[in-house]
């Protein structure tokens, strides 16, 4: 495996790790509170967290198999970059609303400037690899 897909790999890994660490505060109500200062843990809320830990289970399992074949499947990291940007703008929707203090975001939303760099980056070095590739 050449550099640019291990970077991949690395990545996809890396998301996937930290997917599986996001989902103990889902399932979990004392983990919410101390790491999103989130209380309640039943009726709309629980349910929305449970709901959104199936959909962070199954994109941990999604990042696991790219990372299995990470050049052919390299599609997966700018989908996941949409994904983050779509975590990162509900934790600024919840630190307008008051209902999250910026403390609590503020080391979400570097664990994901860091990771949407990466798979950025590794996607965008696959894809010069294969232009490269094709032309020689």
């Amino acid at each position: 495996m050449d550099e640019d897909a291990r970077l991949l790999r690395t990545t996809f890994l890396l998301g996937a790790v930290i997917d599986a660490g996001a989902l103990a505060p889902m399932l979990h109500p004392r983990l919410a509170k101390l790491l999103w200062g989130f209380e309640k843990s039943d009726g709309r809320y629980g349910f929305a967290m449970r709901m959104g830990a199936s959909l962070m289970a199954g994109w941990t399992l999604l990042l696991f198999w790219a990372a299995r074949k990470p050049f052919e499947r390299r599609a997966v990291a700018p989908m996941t970059v949409q994904v983050i940007a779509g975590l990162a703008a509900a934790e600024a929707l919840a630190v307008k609303s008051g209902d999250m203090v910026l403390g609590k975001a503020l080391p979400s939303w570097v664990m994901q400037a860091v990771l949407t760099l990466l798979f950025l980056t590794g996607h965008a070095r696959t894809i010069v690899g294969s232009a490269r590739a094709r032309i020689e």
